[in-house]
């Protein structure tokens, strides 16, 4: 028999991802229409103006924290299975977050990875792996810096 999750969790971690990233005033977030896979797509604003800098965000939940493994500073998802492949030619950065209800914990990884290898190498790397890590203010800090950087390499090959 299949469990059915409770009608409330995709609802709550849309919301609890909303929140998380509009600590930021440079951040715009537009929920996606359903059914399309990309959960929210997020802007990069500077001085309140749209520079074209976007990266996506898929929201997946738990009711329970059992369902992660512990290792160091990462998680691994235990029984959790969501289909990442047809996000691999999106030709934006696009991250997972993941909440765990019973404890509000929040985790992330990569779906693609904005890499700059050097100044004129920029590329999209599909994260196939079920690592996550703890979803702070920090790593959005972070998640922000690396974006940025990514299109700032992007543009000089313009």
């Amino acid at each position: 028999m299949v469990k059915k999750e409770p009608w409330y969790i995709k609802l709550r971690s849309n919301a609890l991802a909303i929140v998380y990233l509009t600590r930021r005033d440079d951040l715009i977030v537009s929920q996606q229409q359903k059914g399309t896979g990309l959960d929210l797509l997020v802007t990069i604003t500077k001085d309140g103006n749209h520079r074209g800098r976007i990266f996506g965000v898929e929201v997946k939940a738990t009711v329970s924290s059992s369902e992660l493994i512990q290792h160091q500073n990462s998680f691994r998802l235990k029984n959790i299975r969501h289909n990442i492949e047809s996000f691999k030619d999106l030709p934006f950065p696009f991250c997972l977050f993941f909440f765990t209800l019973d404890n509000d914990k929040t985790y992330y990884k990569w779906i693609l990875e904005p890499i700059v290898k050097y100044e004129n190498d920029v590329t999209l790397k599909f994260n196939g792996n079920t690592v996550l890590k703890n979803l702070n203010d920090e790593s959005i800090d972070n998640i922000i810096t690396i974006v940025n950087r990514w299109y700032d390499s992007k543009n000089k090959l313009l």
